[in-house]
């Protein structure tokens, strides 16, 4: 990555605090400098007391001119409205308490009758949102504040007013026009409802620690030490009642300061063990964390909590809650820590259950400092500035695609758009290749329908350049789809690549320096062919394709002639494959028999998870959570009656999915006592139709709604019947550590057992399979634990990616660097 000059632009806070966001851009800036940019850090006082303070602080991000930098970087308002040719948004949060923390001032979102300074102003902020009429908008404000007074209650901040004009400035700094990557500090940050425009993905980008661990190891402490401010959001009250389930003579050390201390201290009297420290300099804290037992650390939906990254670094575990945001992002369940319900009880039980087995808390604290060890500054600017990248016309970026040094480099071909993670394709690729670029740069050539174009790094050594069809294409794929009756873009998507010729010159340029190419499906291989090039491929088989469209293609002339194309190409994919994978051992004996292969030729590579990014919750836990949920639901909707358990299922729209969500619509009447909750676009094909009272059509949901609702639910269900490949869903749901509920089918080519990992039914009886599953919540919870053991061990991407990884170095005639696992 070549030199370039960097402005990091933030604002600093009037009176001056040294919080997390400070020392976080300070670690930016030395990590910056250390890769050998010129960086400089950029930072105007902001006071925000009022909306003419928090408006004069927009005015002035708004005319700062950084011109003569390559690149800036913001994280905070107002600093983002900052205006360049190459921003980049490293997200910690907005002003929180006119997004997701305004419902708790119990304020109106709507103005009501306003002065007419103030309706001049929200005619401005009623119009679509312009970097060209942000400066007629902040005159507006000074012009409100100069008639009526920067107190006036029409200008209150926090309120209705403030809270539109405020919303409308970010929605013209965030956007993708103005903003050339979307980096978000924490997944928790990334998934916050109105944050983010419409539509964006953000990579995530975890802050380093900045403290320095003592050089060697400690011995096991015998007391737990936290440190943060000490106000109500950081919940030090819920830690100082959850001492009284701690028994024996284990002490409390609560480093900090702030406007709680004396109600906590008057809280804690009655418990000699409870020590306040007041505050510690940054040099004492690694040693603090070090010489504790554990580290509690229970805010309120946390941006990130640093003090998390900062205790586990040091080698102590960390007890969090469930409703901590980023804590319980980072912290791993039963790992390195423990995540449990915001309730004294719960938390008094799991300080006790550390204090009363100091080796395995210490153990915890090995495996949270070797996790830790992966979240570096290195990486953070890898993911903020990406690879060497020159800014595009429409804010796209166009990729370094140098063969850098003991690298090889391996382009991948997709009918979709990676970064958008939205179905079962998505999700593998995305995480398999990203995987492989451990061991090699690896730039994914998607052919997209529509969305923006240009390049985005996914992760480092990972850039996707996504090319959208053109409108000859898609008029193809129209018509055709027309002749079959059901969608056929796949197939047309390399057979028409023509009529795309800009796909070509990418996939041409991408190719120029790399060493093989990953044939994701069999479908573009004709792109291949038209670009000629001529480089070894690994044919990346999601399913046996020809199986899958005879289940689905109508019975029809036009349908047939369409599995015969796509008979054809597969065939060609895997006979010209130098190696091929396969999602299951079935589809790998069938692939290589087609071809007329022997069975070794195809490599099982099996769809997996993200165990790191799942943390399952306990048994006890589960039930409470879903009892509050089911209780809350019974509250809005009468209809859902006595309802006892609840069961999901996800799915996006796609043929098998549709048809198991038929089951479960169907036999929800045989079983009354359950609701069940149906989430994902495949919802869209039963809308207007009538459902049974106990069951929810959700929709398409957030990957943050989908992971409460499997940390809730009292089973999982994946009741398929048709399909290829493996099923996805049932290695996220086992990973989430929920019960499940499968047919035989729908574990098809995963190593699991029956009544060992889960539970499976058939089809024709699977009401059945589900009354068992809840008559017996302890055999449930205890195939779930086990269930979970068994992703971890063979269904973790990672391991898969350092599968795929040996097939490439194969390939190439290359080793495989890095971890390996053996290839089956």
């Amino acid at each position: 990555m070549a030199a370039r000059k960097v402005a990091i632009v933030a604002p600093t806070p009037v009176p001056f605090t040294r919080g997390g966001a400070e020392r976080a851009w300070s670690g930016l800036h030395a990590a910056l400098l250390d890769a050998g940019h010129d960086a400089e850090l950029v930072k105007l006082p902001v006071r925000e007391t009022t909306l003419a303070q928090v408006a004069s602080g927009y005015r002035d991000f708004s005319t700062l001119d950084l011109d003569h930098f390559d690149v800036v970087i913001s994280s905070k308002y107002p600093a983002w409205i900052t205006p360049h040719r190459h921003h980049v948004l490293w997200m910690f949060h907005p002003l929180r308490g006119l997004y997701d923390t305004y419902h708790l001032f119990g304020l109106p979102t709507a103005p009501g009758r306003v002065q007419p300074a103030t309706a001049a102003l929200l005619e401005a902020v009623r119009r679509p949102p312009r970097r060209a009429d942000v400066a007629e908008v902040l005159d507006r404000v000074d012009a409100a504040v100069a008639d009526l007074g920067a107190d006036h209650p029409d200008l209150a901040l926090p309120g209705p007013v403030s809270r539109l004009v405020v919303r409308w400035l970010d929605r013209v700094a965030l956007d993708p026009v103005e903003v050339a990557r979307h980096v978000a500090l924490s997944r928790t940050v990334a998934a916050r409802a109105g944050y983010l425009p419409e539509g964006v993905a953000a990579r995530v980008a975890y802050a380093p620690p900045d403290l320095e661990p003592p050089a060697a190891p400690r011995p096991p402490g015998r007391h737990l030490f936290t440190a943060s401010r000490l106000d109500g959001p950081k919940r030090l009250d819920l830690l100082v009642r959850a001492m009284a389930h701690v028994p024996g003579d284990v002490e409390l050390h609560i480093g900090g300061t702030g406007p709680e201390e004396e109600r906590l201290r008057a809280l804690a009297a009655g418990d000699p063990r409870i020590r306040f420290l007041g505050f510690i300099p940054d040099e004492e804290l690694g040693t603090r964390y070090a010489d504790a037992l554990a580290v509690p650390f229970l805010p309120l939906d946390e941006d990130y909590g640093l003090i998390t990254v900062e205790a586990l670094a040091a080698g102590t575990p960390v007890v969090t809650t469930s409703d901590s945001g980023g804590p319980a992002e980072l912290v791993r369940h039963g790992v390195d820590g423990a995540v449990v319900d915001p309730d004294p009880v719960a938390l008094g039980r799991a300080l006790a259950a550390l204090a009363t087995d100091p080796a395995r808390a210490r153990a915890m604290g090995e495996e949270g400092r070797r996790h830790t060890a992966r979240i570096t500054w290195p990486n953070v600017v890898r993911t903020l500035l990406g690879p060497e990248e020159a800014a595009g016309g429409d804010g796209a970026t166009t990729p370094d695609r140098a063969r850098r040094p003991g690298r090889r480099r391996v382009v991948v071909l997709t009918t979709f758009r990676v970064a958008d993670r939205a179905h079962g394709g998505q999700l593998r690729s995305y995480h398999l290749y990203g995987g492989l670029a451990r061991h090699a740069d690896v730039e994914v050539v998607s052919l997209t329908d529509g969305g923006r174009s240009g390049s985005v790094a996914l992760g480092p050594g990972f850039v996707e350049t996504a090319v959208p069809i053109s409108a000859a294409q898609r008029t193809a794929a129209e018509q055709a789809t027309l002749e079959v009756g059901i969608p056929v873009s796949d197939l047309t998507a390399g057979e028409a690549i023509a009529l795309t010729p800009e796909y070509l010159r990418q996939l041409r340029d991408a190719c120029r320096t790399a060493d093989a190419v990953v044939l994701a499906e069999p479908y573009l291989l004709p792109a291949l062919d038209a670009a000629g090039i001529d480089l070894p491929f690994v044919y990346d088989a999601f399913n046996v394709e020809v199986d899958l469209k005879a289940a689905i293609l109508p019975p029809t002339p036009a349908g047939s002639a369409v599995l015969s194309r796509v008979a054809a190409v597969e065939l060609a994919a895997a006979r010209r494959a130098a190696a091929i994978t396969a999602c299951s051992l079935p589809d790998a004996h069938r692939l290589a028999a087609l071809a007329g292969r022997r069975s070794s030729d195809a490599v099982v590579v099996p769809n997996g998870t993200d165990c790191a990014a799942t943390t399952p919750v306990a048994p006890e836990v589960r039930a409470r959570r879903a009892q509050r949920w089911l209780d809350r639901y019974r509250d809005v909707d009468g209809r859902a009656g006595d309802v006892e358990s609840l069961a999901v299922f996800f799915g996006s729209w796609h043929p098998p999915n549709l048809d198991a969500a038929r089951r479960i619509i169907e036999l929800a009447p045989e079983v009354p006592e359950v609701l069940f909750v149906l989430g994902g676009r495949h919802g869209d094909a039963f809308a207007g139709q009538a459902t049974p009272a106990n069951l929810v059509l959700a929709g398409r949901v957030s990957d943050r709604a989908r992971d409460v609702l499997l940390g809730t639910a009292h089973l999982a269900l994946n009741p398929m019947a048709t399909g290829s490949g493996t099923n996805l869903k049932v290695l996220e749901y086992l990973a989430a550590g929920v019960p499940v509920v499968t047919t035989a089918f729908g574990i098809r080519g995963l190593d699991l057992v029956d009544r060992e990992h889960l539970l499976v039914g058939a089809p024709e009886g699977f009401g059945g399979a589900v009354r068992t599953a809840l008559a017996d919540p302890e055999a449930a919870s205890t195939r779930a634990e086990a269930g979970r053991r068994r992703v971890e061990e063979l269904y973790d991407w990672p391991r898969l990616a350092d599968r795929l990884a040996e097939v490439v170095a194969r390939v190439t005639g290359a080793p495989a660097a890095g971890p390996q696992a053996s290839v089956r």
